[in-house]
């Protein structure tokens, strides 16, 4: 005999259920329940088995809420400290290093870049790979890189146009130079 009508099969199922011994396994209660209950239970049917293997959302309730993965990472990492230093460069010396201390809840930080200009508009970028890590965690971490200008590096102030930090899922968050400003970060440094 093959059922049809929904209504039907769920009164069969109920049926089935409280005919079964398993069902006595949970326990009972001896109370007095008194009140308005009701049982919901959503029963798939379909007629492809990779409905029941893995989520199906062919069919999804369009006026329902949409899926939401709590535990995505859709946060952009933020920055708890940048340095640099020599923040003066002698003609003898044109390197400088660079720390970023950086934090993401999730995925971890990913490829980091600082972008500094010239007075002319040259451009000069300090990156920051996972692999740059000198202490912490993927999550919280402080990494280190060294930006060596040549000898003949325009003279003046270097300013930073932005630095990127970017999180292991590529949420990106974009501090420009007053951000950094207002942060109390450097944000320049001076080829004499």
């Amino acid at each position: 005999m093959i059922i049809t009508d929904p209504r039907r099969l769920v009164l069969a199922v109920i049926l089935m259920l409280a005919l079964s011994d398993s069902a006595l396994a949970y326990g009972s209660s001896v109370e007095d329940l008194v009140g308005a209950f009701s049982i919901e239970k959503t029963i798939k049917l379909g007629s492809s088995s990779s409905c029941f293997g893995s989520p199906c959302q062919v069919n999804s309730d369009p006026l329902g809420q949409p899926f939401i993965n709590p535990m995505a990472d859709n946060q952009a990492p933020s920055i708890a400290g940048f340095d640099l230093e020599p923040g003066v460069l002698s003609q003898n010396s044109r390197s400088i290093n660079f720390t970023l201390h950086a934090l993401d809840d999730q995925s971890g930080i990913g490829d980091s870049t600082a972008y500094f200009r010239s007075p002319s508009g040259a451009l000069a970028k300090v990156l920051f790979m996972p692999q740059n890590r000198t202490s912490g965690t993927l999550k919280d971490g402080v990494y280190a890189s060294r930006l060596i200008l040549p000898s003949d590096a325009e003279r003046g102030a270097w300013r930073l146009e932005n630095l990127t930090i970017t999180d292991g899922e590529g949420n990106p968050r974009i501090l420009q130079r007053e951000d950094m400003m207002r942060l109390g970060q450097p944000s320049e440094f001076l080829v004499a």
